[in-house]
């Protein structure tokens, strides 16, 4: 506790939340005292700072919902209005503390606690969601084509991308990967499976390879076999990069995003 001694007329400033106290008479063992400070501060009397801290307790910001609650129903107020609400909270716990009420005091604590794991968490998954685009040089979201005849290897895989932060359009086989490539914008990386329906995967990358138009595409061969089975050069002449089945998810999306961080080929 810090103690001061102030003359009539003489003033306390609180500069952190813009208040101030000026002593304005004293008589007998009787302080009057005039308190200038912002609306949103509450100023209370020790003997009503229980009262006032219940109520404002039951203030305190609803939480997110469990797993499985909608987001939607989460507060969609500022962040420093939400922190803001925290720093009352500690304010009223003090309040309670020096008033001598334990048990209050315990309960706005533990509101507090949770007010402020909620804050940490939503912070939390805003910096994972961040972290996990994957940007081009251009600004926007990396798109890939994932040609792979299993219909259920092929979605598993785009799942898992999209929530990487990728764009992602899928092929059955060589034939409508090919049709995609001709019809559509090209993406930035390939991922193909080397065995594949109508026209197999090495076949795909010859002909890519051969078009001007698609200079410079990145393919990445995707295979259950050697790599040397299928006869294609390493790099820009032909398979970029090479993963063996069964994928492993974290590998392909560490040079997804190593390849969103280099220079754009030019076209």
């Amino acid at each position: 506790m810090l103690v001061l001694a102030r003359k009539l007329n003489e003033t306390i400033v609180l500069p952190t939340v813009g208040a101030a106290v000026q002593v304005l008479g004293v008589r007998r063992k009787v302080v009057r005292l005039g308190i200038t400070a912002p609306g949103h501060l509450p100023v209370l009397r020790g003997e009503l700072a229980n009262g006032e801290a219940r109520r404002r307790r039951v203030e305190l910001p609803p939480e997110p919902p469990a797993a499985g609650g909608n987001a939607s129903d989460l507060p969609q107020r500022p962040l420093p209005e939400r922190l803001q609400e925290a720093v009352v909270g500690v304010g009223l716990c003090r309040l309670q503390l020096d008033a001598g009420n334990l048990e209050e005091a315990n309960a706005t604590l533990a509101a507090l606690q949770t007010h402020l794991q909620a804050l940490h968490q939503e912070l939390k998954e805003k910096k994972d969601s961040a972290a996990n685009q994957t940007p081009t040089q251009k600004g926007r979201r990396q798109r890939a084509l994932v040609v792979e005849d299993n219909g259920n290897e092929r979605e598993l895989l785009a799942a898992f991308l999209r929530r990487s932060g990728l764009e992602v359009d899928t092929a059955g086989d060589g034939a409508d990967a090919l049709d995609y490539l001709r019809a559509h914008d090209r993406p930035d990386v390939v991922l193909l499976d080397m065995v594949l329906p109508r026209v197999d995967g090495p076949t795909v990358v010859r002909q890519i390879r051969n078009d001007r138009a698609l200079a410079g595409l990145k393919i990445f061969g995707v295979t259950g076999h050697l790599p040397e089975e299928f006869h294609l050069e390493r790099g820009p002449a032909g398979i970029d990069r090479w993963f063996h089945k069964p994928l492993d998810p974290a590998a392909l999306l560490h040079d997804l995003r190593e390849l969103g961080r280099q220079p754009a080929s030019a076209t």
